[in-house]
């Protein structure tokens, strides 16, 4: 039997937040550089038999993945990322294209009411002699934001950091990864 030949995959060489909804807008951009993607599991369940000395049964429930907790970080700020994800809301001015004024968080005190967008993160698959041979594009749909987490430092980027929690409809797959020969054009 011929051993399989596994997928050398590296680096976010694309990422793209999607608001969910007719007219979403898509934001794409190569600045993401780290993601943290952990299982949202439901625990299952083992419940053990055992007379005297001696286990007679096991009932076990399986655990389910109930979607996933992803943490991104990015290079840069963009205001409308991070408005949908932290809640806020973005002042344009008036100028062609328009450029980002003010970003407003949501009000203390208040409860928020996020919009759900996909996220799609895609990574390339490298060759022996560097090049890239294809790309990987991990989506997660029906997710939704929680505050912004980030630091600041002199001599040193602001680096925000994005929680997001995907939590698909029943039925729907939380993950999907497809295999692509191109990178989309952004």
């Amino acid at each position: 039997m011929p051993l399989k030949e596994g997928m050398s995959l590296v680096n976010i060489v694309r990422a793209e937040v999607i608001e969910d909804g007719v007219g979403g807008k898509t934001y794409a951009f190569d600045t993401a550089s780290e993601s943290n993607i952990e299982p949202f599991i439901s625990d299952g369940e083992e419940t053990i038999l055992r007379v005297k000395n001696k286990i007679k049964a096991i009932n076990r429930t399986e655990d389910i993945v109930a979607g996933y907790d992803i943490t991104f970080s990015d290079n840069v700020l963009i205001p409308e990322v991070m408005a949908l994800v932290d809640g806020g809301t973005v002042t344009f001015d008036t100028a062609t294209p328009p450029k980002a004024t003010k970003y407003e968080g949501p009000a203390a005190g208040q409860v928020v009411t996020r919009k759900t967008f996909t996220i799609n993160i895609y990574t390339e698959e490298k060759d022996v002699d560097g090049a890239t041979v294809k790309y990987a594009k991990l989506s997660f749909n029906n997710c939704k934001g929680t505050p912004v987490s980030f630091s600041l430092k002199d001599g040193e980027f602001f680096v925000p950091e994005f929680k997001v929690k995907s939590r698909p409809k029943n039925g729907e797959k939380p993950i999907t990864i497809e295999f692509l020969s191109t990178l989309p054009v952004a």
